[in-house]
């Protein structure tokens, strides 16, 4: 899914065919960006954990997360050849008493996304569920508070329902009278 494809759903849904053109830089088109981008990150902040691991190299027992590919948010974990090292996450670097490779793995944010990037989500959350929370907030920043309430609503009923991990329940079996 790309930003473009749900800014598009955003237009259609807020009936702004008229105003707003995905392919024509403007003031409207920008609001909608940024409250693409605000409703992205607070669902990847809250609810969707962008997760990786990748190999990095330890220098006296620390790594920069500058060294790292993405931006780090959260370290889970620093393995070993396969065995869990117990690390210290400092505010510029991680501490592990690891000389040379490790492999980590980490929580990151994406940062801003341009209208051409692509939007990294599980394919549950759908480019109709992200617009409606871009509606929402597109609608806060105009005045609409009554169609940013209902299109909040909608929204939050749909991530909260997304997010729910369905597990098996055992009920216990029924007696039987007689």
């Amino acid at each position: 899914m790309i930003l473009k494809d749900i800014i598009r759903r955003v237009i259609q849904i807020a009936g702004l065919e008229e105003e707003v053109n995905v392919d024509t830089p403007g003031t409207k088109l920008n609001k909608l960006i940024d409250a693409a981008n605000m409703i992205y990150s607070e669902l990847t902040l809250e609810y969707v954990h962008l997760k990786t691991k990748e190999k990095a190299r330890f220098d006296g027992g620390r790594l920069y997360y500058k060294d790292l590919s993405k931006q780090v948010r959260e370290v889970i974990e620093v393995n070993v050849r396969g065995a869990k090292v117990p690390f210290i996450m400092y505010p510029l670097y991680i501490e592990a008493d690891v000389r040379g490779d490790a492999e980590v793995i980490y929580n990151y944010h994406l940062g801003e996304l341009a209208i051409e990037d692509e939007v990294i989500l599980p394919p549950q959350y759908s480019e109709y569920v992200i617009a409606t929370g871009v509606v929402s907030e597109y609608y806060y920043r105009v005045g609409l508070i009554d169609e940013a309430l209902f299109n909040k609503n909608r929204y939050d009923t749909a991530i909260t329902n997304l997010s729910r991990r369905l597990r098996n329940i055992k009920l216990p079996e029924r007696r039987v009278f007689k």
